[in-house]
């Protein structure tokens, strides 16, 4: 019984870890509701947005509507070039009418880039040597790799194929590795090796990677969900698949970009990408389950609900990923990753200041020109401005720190492998963003657990006499174990990001993503694992915040008052400082659910500078005592400065 007892407080204490704090998550959703109530109904037509996320006003009531709240392209739609027919067909345009042409690059023999025997008349002898997709890594040599050796030379070994950086930042906070810098990838390559198997390892780091995490590297083609089709390897940029359920391209061509809907395959969720055009993911219980039309929940995109936040100003000025991450970002650089820090080389600077950028085209009057961008012209760096006229500012803060409008805050990341078949528990946050839990919870609860049912219409659950123990699949091997990753968070929010270093010692966002709490309960309710935070191969609690760039950059920075004297702002947690008594007055209460352990999932650092939580990255974490008491004391000269920008802005 005691076992039992531990794990009933372990389950409802991850359960209970879905609730959203604060109340900056609640007006989006009321807007949003409320706007698409009395759109649905025809008492008010959609106006123009700033953003591509509207009703379409030219879409008829219905299931069409119910697609439109998601675009079907971020941005412009690519610009697939007019495809011609493909030559040397043979015989397999007979079934495959719609893929008898081809964009005028690559209108070869089908034959050349999809094997097979296109001289049989036979479904089954043409099919003997099929390559399916030709971009998959696996024969790329074959395909794509005739033409474009050096390219798919890089892109085995790149970052996109390889996750290095999440697959041993990951099994550095679970304690299976020493450091972060690379040693293992999705595959065998170069110097780096396969992720160990957890029977290997015994490290339940590997298991999460393998089941729960690694399902979006160039390797696999990830989930099957709306929006998330995409193709292996090359295919998977170069293709275009939209925002669609269907799963198929629009065209039967290769593109040079697909543009932010390509990327978004992948970088979505509370992830880098998503936030670039003002995505944020719901929390997972019932109660964020909006907006709806006609009593119907629509469909989500990427698996998962999404508050609307503010786009970054450079996406709603039209650029893409590609703007800003060069193409050895993307392909590789040639050589495996040996660092364990990520591999951005264009910066702020380069286009703001500098005038390097590659993406722009100087004008003989001095003036930058955004190469895709239409005529704009860039601004450039306001030397006059009163915050770029602080020294401290100018050599020690990114500009993302002040510019950003918001970040991910995901605080305290519950995660519980669990191999009972336990689902009621579970159905309540049907909404956690795993394509395989939830296609476990669909499959034996259904939508009986639902508030509001799904346009697909809704689905039985199974009587709990049928239901049959969680097991999922390996990401990189397909193989099937016992047990699912579950998953809830303490809290989620975006508003005033919190400051900390990265590893050059500039002030750059800290974004807490990875503060991990482990359970692990068996198929005989055997709790082997109960809330624990795993130590970090450095010896320190796996409450991991790292320095993070959000893409959701704004014109204007952030006000002075937003960071100085904010104790949220230093990594000193939510609260007032000399409320009714001196020093700080916490608004979160000091974790009490973890055993052994006593402190405040928001706070990374005491008032004298003690960090409490850590950064996967070298050298970076929390501010330094110094810089924690210039940002929490103000200077009458950083008041009166305060003062001259107020001043300023009047006018």
């Amino acid at each position: 019984m005691a076992i039992r007892s531990k794990v009933m407080d372990s389950r409802s204490y991850v359960t209970r870890g879905t609730s959203t704090v604060g109340i900056s998550t609640t007006w989006p959703v009321l807007t949003v509701l409320t706007y698409v109530l009395i759109a649905s109904q025809g008492l008010a037509q959609p106006a123009e947005a700033p953003s591509p996320l509207h009703l379409d006003p030219s879409a008829p009531m219905g299931a069409t509507r119910l697609n439109s709240f998601y675009p079907t392209w971020w941005g412009s739609p690519p610009q697939a070039p007019v495809t011609v027919p493909c030559r040397e067909p043979g015989t397999c345009v007979q079934c495959h009418k719609a893929q008898a042409n081809m964009d005028p690059s690559h209108a070869l023999p089908c034959a050349q880039c999809h094997r097979g025997d296109p001289t049989a008349e036979d479904e089954k002898l043409a099919h003997i040597g099929l390559i399916a997709d030709p971009g998959d890594l696996r024969l790329v040599e074959q395909t794509c790799g005739k033409c474009h050796e050096d390219v798919v030379r890089r892109v085995r070994i790149s970052p996109m194929a390889l996750a290095p950086r999440m697959i041993n930042h990951t099994r550095f906070a679970f304690g299976a590795q020493k450091t972060p810098v690379p040693a293992h990838s999705t595959v065998d390559a170069a110097t780096l090796t396969q992720v160990p198997s957890p029977s290997q390892s015994g490290n339940l780091g590997d298991d999460l990677l393998r089941r729960s995490c690694l399902r979006c590297h160039l390797h696999t083609r990830g989930s099957a969900r709306w929006g998330e089709h995409r193709g292996l390897g090359c295919s998977a940029c170069h293709v275009a698949y939209p925002n669609s359920a269907d799963g198929r391209p629009r065209v039967h061509a290769l593109v040079r970009s697909v543009g932010p809907t390509a990327c978004l395959k992948c970088h979505n969720a509370n992830h880098v990408g998503s936030d670039f055009v003002g995505l944020f993911e719901k929390d997972f219980q019932r109660g964020f389950v909006s907006p709806f039309v006609k009593g119907r929940q629509p469909p989500r995109i990427y698996g998962a609900e999404q508050h609307r936040l503010s786009a970054d100003v450079h996406f709603r000025r039209g650029m893409e990923c590609m703007d800003c991450h060069s193409i050895d970002e993307v392909h590789g650089s040639g050589e495996a990753p040996r660092s364990a820090l990520p591999g951005v080389t264009i910066s702020c600077e380069g286009c703001h200041v500098n005038g390097d950028h590659p993406a722009l085209l100087p004008q003989p009057d001095g003036t930058l020109l955004l190469l895709r961008g239409g005529g704009r012209k860039v601004p450039k760096w306001n030397a006059e401005l009163v915050p770029h006229r602080v020294d401290r500012h100018r050599e020690k803060l990114r500009c993302s720190a002040c510019h950003a409008a918001w970040s991910f805050q995901d605080y305290g990341l519950h995660l519980m492998l669990e191999e009972r078949a336990d689902y009621w528990k579970w159905a309540p946050t049907r909404g956690q963003n795993d394509p395989q839990v939830q296609e476990l919870l669909d499959r034996f609860v259904g939508t009986e657990a639902d508030l509001v049912p799904p346009a697909q219409g809704e689905r039985a659950a199974k009587p709990v006499s049928e239901w049959e123990p969680p097991a999922t699949r390996d990401w990189l091997t397909g193989e099937l174990r016992p047990g699912a990753w579950f998953r809830g968070y303490t809290a989620r929010q975006w508003e005033v990001p919190p400051l900390g270093l990265d590893s050059a010692g500039k002030i750059a966002l800290l974004r807490p993503m990875s503060q991990y709490v482990i359970t692990h309960v068996d198929a005989e309710d055997n709790l082997l694992k109960d809330r624990e935070i795993p130590n970090t191969g450095a010896g320190s609690p796996a409450l991991v915040v790292n320095p993070y760039t959000p893409h959701t950059i704004t014109p204007t920075g952030r006000p002075c008052h937003d960071c100085h004297g904010n104790p949220k702002a230093a990594g000193l947690g939510d609260g007032f400082v000399g409320l009714k008594k001196p020093g700080l007055n916490p608004l979160w209460k000091p974790e009490d659910q973890i055993p052994g352990h006593n402190f405040r999932w928001d706070a990374f650092i005491d008032e004298v500078g003690k960090p409490f939580q850590f950064s996967t990255r070298p050298s970076a974490g929390p501010l330094d005592a110094n810089t924690l008491q210039r940002l929490m004391h103000t200077s009458a000269r950083q008041r009166a400065l305060w003062h001259e920008f107020l001043s300023r802005e009047k006018r």
